[in-house]
C-alpha cells in the first residue's frame, strides 16, 4: 500500500489523477501514518478547500458526484479524532479567511450542512480570532470574517441547528470585539449589520410559541450579553446608539414577544439607551415614524423609571 501512494502529493495534485482517485488518495493520508509529508494536516485541508473553490469558481470541471464527496471529505476532517489529537498537541490548522467565506456561502443552501459543516468551520475562525492579532493582523481578514458570518443560514433550520448557528455567529462577534476593537470600530457598520442578524432574527423566532423556549432563551442572553458588552465597553459605538435603538424598536413593532425573551433583549437595549446623549434622544423622537414612536416611547419610559433611575442612584452611590 506504501509503495502506491508513494508520491501522493504529486498526484493529489496533478490535473492526470482522476478526480476519484485523488479523493482516494487523500482519504488514505489522511488516516494513514505511511504518508510522510510536512504539515500533513494543513496541506489536506487546504487542498479540499481550494478543490472546492475552484469547482464553485469555475476554474476546474469536477463531476458533480465527486463535488458532494469533496464536502462529505471536508466534513470528514472537521470532526476527525484525528484533528482533535493534532490540535491538543499543541499544532494548529489555519483557515484561510476568504476560504472561509466561501465555504460558507456556497455550503448555505445545504440545511444538513449548517451544523455539520458551517458551524464547525464558524469555530474554527472564531478559535483563529481569539488568537489575537499575531494571527489575524490583516483588518482585511476580519472584514472576510464578517462576511463569512453573514451567510450563516438561520431561517428554515431545526432548533437545534437555529441555535448552534446563532451561538456560532455570536461567539465570532464576539471575539472580534475582545480581540480587535480598532478594526472593529472601523468596521462598525458592517460588524452591527452582523449583529442586527441575530436581533432580527431571534425576535422573529421569540414570537413563535411552540418553539423551543429554552434553546430561545439562550439565544436571547446572548444578545443581551452583546449589547451589554457594547454598552458599557465599546465606547466608540456611542455614536451609533441611536441607530442600534432604532433598529431594535423596528423590529420589535413587528411582533408580540414572550415576555421571557423579550426581558433579556430589554435589559440589553437599555445598556445601549445608557450611551445615548440628549441630542440623541431627540433625533429619535423627531425622526421615528408614529407607530415606531410609540414603541420607542414606552421603551424609554420603562427604561427612565426602571433602569435609568437605578443606573444613576449607583453611580451617585458608588462616586
Amino acid at each position: 500500500m506504501a509503495t502506491i501512494y508513494s508520491g501522493f502529493h504529486v498526484k493529489l495534485k496533478s490535473p492526470l489523477t482522476p478526480w476519484s482517485d485523488r479523493l482516494k488518495l487523500a482519504r488514505f493520508a489522511w488516516t494513514s501514518r505511511q504518508c510522510f509529508l510536512p504539515n500533513k494536516e494543513q496541506v489536506l485541508f487546504d487542498w479540499v478547500s481550494h478543490a472546492l473553490s475552484c469547482y464553485y469558481n469555475k476554474k476546474v470541471q469536477v463531476p458533480l458526484e465527486v463535488v458532494e464527496d469533496l464536502w462529505t471529505y471536508l466534513d470528514e476532517i472537521l470532526h476527525s479524532k484525528k484533528l482533535y489529537n493534532v490540535l491538543n498537541q499543541g499544532k494548529t490548522i489555519t483557515l484561510n479567511p476568504s476560504l472561509a467565506k466561501f465555504v460558507v456561502r456556497e455550503s448555505r443552501e445545504v440545511a444538513t450542512l449548517t451544523s455539520s459543516l458551517i458551524v464547525p468551520v464558524v469555530d474554527t475562525l472564531t478559535t483563529l480570532l481569539r488568537q489575537g492579532e499575531s494571527w489575524l493582523s490583516n483588518p482585511h481578514n476580519i472584514i472576510l470574517v464578517l462576511g463569512a458570518l453573514h451567510f450563516v443560514p438561520l431561517e428554515n433550520q431545526s432548533m437545534e441547528d437555529y441555535y448552534s448557528a446563532f451561538q456560532a455567529i455570536h461567539e465570532a462577534l464576539f471575539a472580534i470585539i475582545l480581540c480587535y476593537p480598532k478594526i472593529m470600530l472601523k468596521s462598525a457598520p458592517t460588524f452591527l449589520n452582523c449583529f442586527y442578524r441575530l436581533v432580527t432574527s431571534i425576535i422573529h423566532e421569540g414570537k413563535q410559541k411552540e418553539k423551543d423556549s429554552e434553546k430561545l432563551l439562550k439565544c436571547a442572553r446572548l444578545v443581551e450579553r452583546m449589547y451589554t458588552h457594547i454598552g458599557k465597553t465599546a465606547e466608540g459605538f456611542s455614536i451609533l446608539s441611536s441607530f442600534m435603538v432604532a433598529q431594535y424598536v423596528n423590529e420589535l413593532q413587528k411582533v408580540t414577544l414572550r415576555p421571557e425573551i423579550k426581558a433579556h433583549l430589554t435589559e440589553g437595549i437599555y445598556c445601549i439607551l445608557d450611551q445615548c446623549i440628549e441630542n440623541d434622544i431627540k433625533f429619535l423622537n423627531r425622526t421615528l415614524q408614529k407607530g415606531l414612536k410609540e414603541v420607542f416611547d414606552e421603551l424609554y419610559k420603562n427604561y427612565t423609571r426602571y433602569h435609568k433611575s437605578q443606573w444613576q442612584g449607583e453611580e451617585k452611590y458608588t462616586a
